[in-house]
């Protein structure tokens, strides 16, 4: 079956003179998906819609998971033939996992010159479904399905399967960022929210082999190959982070030894942004979570970096959290038993309200520029997603 997609946005709406730049890259990103996947299809835009036409429901997946897309329907054309549209309402059930118990048609008549009124064309093609023995009834209030027509003078577009968008922005028109990406649960949804306001991540993962497995590696590829779904392309940064560690192990306070660590991420993450041209640094900080969260401390470690620093979920409490990574679908690898740097090198009684000229004078035995340069010559950079990726 040859099946067309309704893409619908909310936001970009709003945009004013720029709306055609967001809709432009919206487009160009739903194409980079669809070539990645090597999906043959066709595209066309009209007023305020996309329409993608393609025999793989895949697509359907796809543009669901665009952020800039509010919601998107799989459906079929044909023309605007009353009997038509109904045969086509009957064709588009059997993509229905169960026959529903009651249905309801609904339809937007964009061509006003159509001799019949949006009532009365669903009254009609109700009528239609409804003698070629379906067994449902009709129920204008609380229907179980919907089938959706739009008439347009191309002819009339018929479904019955709607799926709700990310919504947001399409990625890219909101700059670049890197984002701090451990093997948790928090770091992937905050580089996702990014990602949902239109923001292109580039990933920096601290490794520090022996100090954590090669298995923590595995996981953040994972965790990244998860978050092309939404940005097609991503480039992964990982950081040998070890000279730094054992620098850290030799000669920090162990109650400061978290919040100097952090402070030097931000410092290799500040050379990342100027690498790849970024205007911030994204961390899955959440104020109060654990000690190196509080205020304190997140004000101890913001003085390493002259860049914006953003934390997504500042605010969130970790169920909401952990209801986006399930969404996203990063929550299972995260959970996996294979922890970062930061969390074994937690001590057993971490400052929690850091103060900044103690932690600026614990610095001073470290060379920090070498340190981080050797951070940053030591980075192997990967290349995930794209075709075939």
């Amino acid at each position: 079956m040859n099946y067309v997609f309704i893409v619908r946005y909310g936001e970009i709406f709003i945009k004013g003179k720029n709306k055609r730049l967001f809709e432009n890259r919206l487009i160009g990103n739903i194409k980079k998906a669809l070539h990645r996947k090597e999906i043959p299809y066709k595209m066309k835009t009209m007023r305020g819609r996309i329409f993608v036409e393609g025999e793989s429901l895949e697509i359907l997946d796809i543009l669901q998971n665009t952020p800039g897309i509010v919601s998107v329907s799989a459906g079929k054309k044909c023309n605007t033939d009353i009997e038509e549209i109904g045969k086509t309402a009957l064709e588009l059930f059997s993509l229905l996992d169960k026959k529903p118990e009651s249905f309801k048609v609904e339809t937007k008549r964009v061509d006003k010159s159509y001799p019949m009124t949006s009532i009365d064309i669903s009254k009609r093609v109700a009528e239609f479904v409804l003698k070629n023995g379906i067994g449902i009834a009709v129920d204008v209030h609380n229907p179980k399905l919907k089938i959706g027509i739009e008439l347009r003078k191309e002819g009339a577009y018929v479904f019955c399967i709607t799926k709700k968008g990310i919504g947001g922005l399409p990625v890219g028109v909101s700059g670049k960022v890197v984002t701090m990406l451990s093997g948790g649960i928090d770091s992937p949804v905050a580089s996702f929210l990014m990602q949902k306001r239109g923001c292109e991540i580039f990933p920096v993962y601290f490794h520090g082999f022996p100090f954590t497995s090669d298995m923590v590696k595995e996981k953040i590829i994972k965790l990244t190959e998860k978050l092309t779904r939404f940005q097609p392309e991503i480039t992964l940064s990982i950081v040998n982070f070890t000279p730094v560690l054992k620098e850290l192990k030799k000669k920090s306070p162990d109650k400061l030894i978290i919040i100097l660590m952090r402070r030097f991420m931000v410092r290799v993450a500040e050379k990342l942004t100027e690498k790849y041209n970024c205007k911030a640094i994204v961390t899955g900080d959440n104020l109060g979570q654990v000690a190196s969260q509080t205020l304190d401390n997140l004000q101890c470690i913001t003085d390493a970096s002259n860049n914006l620093i953003l934390r997504p979920l500042l605010g969130f409490d970790k169920q909401e959290i952990i209801s986006i990574a399930r969404r996203i679908d990063t929550y299972n690898i995260s959970i996996e038993p294979y922890e970062d740097c930061c969390s074994l090198f937690v001590p057993k009684f971490p400052e929690i309200y850091g103060k900044l000229n103690e932690v600026r004078e614990a610095e001073q035995p470290f060379d920090i520029d070498d340190l981080v340069n050797k951070s940053i010559e030591l980075t192997e950079v990967l290349k995930i997603g794209g075709k075939n990726g």
